[in-house]
């Protein structure tokens, strides 16, 4: 039994050290905050336990107790996810069916919209000398790419990714918390009106395809689209968001690296994998057990919750050597940050030609950013996400490069990837 919460403060301000001494003192242990879970820190034990789904559950409401969601956030979330929140089979036949939109194809394609983008946002900001590296690029840039492909208004972006971006960093007890996500709800009701629209007039976006695919020879019903687009915002825009912030707040400290990456712009891939696994956005996802089983021989229930720690796995030196220390030459091929097993991120290629752009543009046109000191602000809470508030910086003004075009939305026309 341990003294661990993974929405505490005090977790919060040094997760490496609290994630360091957990997987090497007790690499399973439980916690009874939030009404009880195991937490798994060791790499072995956290991949044992996301290889198996058929004991360890991410479905977000539990076989025979309707109204009691549990899924894959501790504790659980009133929003369920697909197809994260499914076991197989079901969750097989969704994943072929989503892949189609997601391959690295599909991110090939998103290149130029994605470039597009990012230099729309540092045009906003190059000629002033100022701006936030959060609020402006790390959040601007990723929230524009997921309305677009999702196919919702682009208009209202900036409500949009605030609401996002506050549901990742405001604790569940927090008083502003119901705030933030009737301000989510928002965002979900919008996708829930987009519905019947695509479904008359389809295009090429993510809700036009829901509309007209088929999962095992059935049409998709629209809460179940609904839960695949909660999923596609959630993982599409605060999780990169937050990867870019802490890529962008190290680079602030160490020189060398920003200048090896200015250099050698071919290093930004390798460096996005090693910020991924010293950073690890998504720090860790929620399991409940189906059936008495063991983790690394320790024994677990049914009905047990499981909270398993990719960013506490990353850090285990018997498979990343020194793992506190960033090396963009480190083999990570291993590394648990888009997750393990069958329900690994579906939207990883996708994220990892954002960051190489966004990061790529500002090295380019910002490459003498400075953080204003003091006043980047960490999330209070990484219970789910690890990232910033906000990021002010300052910088020699430029010029801009791109079309003088009045709101982001004018940008490109509509997306239609070749499926």
């Amino acid at each position: 039994e341990i003294d661990f919460d993974h929405h505490s403060e005090e977790y919060g301000r040094d997760p490496w050290a609290a994630n360091t001494e957990l997987a090497t003192r007790c690499p399973v242990a439980h916690s009874p905050h939030h009404g009880g879970f195991y937490v798994v820190t060791g790499y072995e034990q956290v991949a044992d336990v996301a290889r198996r789904p058929e004991v360890f559950s991410s479905a977000h409401e539990l076989p025979n107790t309707p109204g009691r969601p549990q899924g894959t956030i501790i504790p659980a979330s009133t929003f369920r996810a697909l197809p994260l929140e499914m076991d197989p089979p079901e969750f097989l036949e969704w994943r072929r069916t989503l892949n189609r939109f997601f391959s690295p194809k599909a991110a090939r394609q998103l290149r130029p919209r994605i470039q597009a983008f990012a230099t729309w946002c540092v045009d906003q900001c190059v000629e002033k000398g100022e701006t936030d590296l959060v609020l402006d690029l790390s959040n601007a840039v990723p929230a524009l790419l997921t309305l677009d492909i999702v196919g919702l208004p682009m208009d209202n972006w900036r409500r949009y990714a605030d609401a996002v971006h506050a549901l990742a960093y405001t604790p569940s007890g927090a008083p502003e918390y119901q705030r933030v996500e009737a301000g989510f709800a928002m965002l979900v009701n919008e996708v829930r009106e987009t519905i019947p629209r695509r479904r008359a007039n389809p295009n090429g976006d993510l809700i036009s395809f829901l509309t007209h695919v088929e999962v095992d020879g059935k049409k998709i019903g629209d809460a179940d689209i609904v839960a695949v687009c909660n999923a596609m915002i959630a993982g599409g825009m605060d999780t990169t968001t937050a990867l870019l912030a802490s890529a962008f707040e190290y680079l602030d400290r160490d020189r060398a690296a920003r200048r090896r990456l200015i250099e050698e712009p071919a290093t930004v891939p390798r460096a996005c994998e090693e910020f991924l696994r010293y950073f690890t956005p998504v720090v860790c996802v929620g399991r409940t057990v189906m059936r008495d089983d063991e983790i690394g021989g320790f024994p677990v229930s049914r009905g047990d919750r499981v909270l398993i720690s990719w960013a506490a796995a990353n850090l285990d030196a018997e498979v990343f050597p020194d793992p506190l220390t960033v090396d963009f030459d480190r083999d990570t091929r291993k590394h648990a940050a888009f997750g393990i097993g069958m329900h690994r991120c579906i939207g990883r290629h996708i994220a990892q030609t954002d960051f190489e752009i966004v990061v790529n543009e500002v090295l380019r046109r910002l490459p003498d950013y400075r953080l204003v000191e003091g006043a980047a602000e960490r999330y209070a809470t990484v219970g789910q996400i690890n990232g910033y508030v906000k990021m002010p910086a300052r910088f020699t003004p430029g010029p801009r490069t791109g079309p003088g075009v009045a709101t982001a939305g004018e940008l490109l026309p509509d997306l239609k990837l070749d499926l």
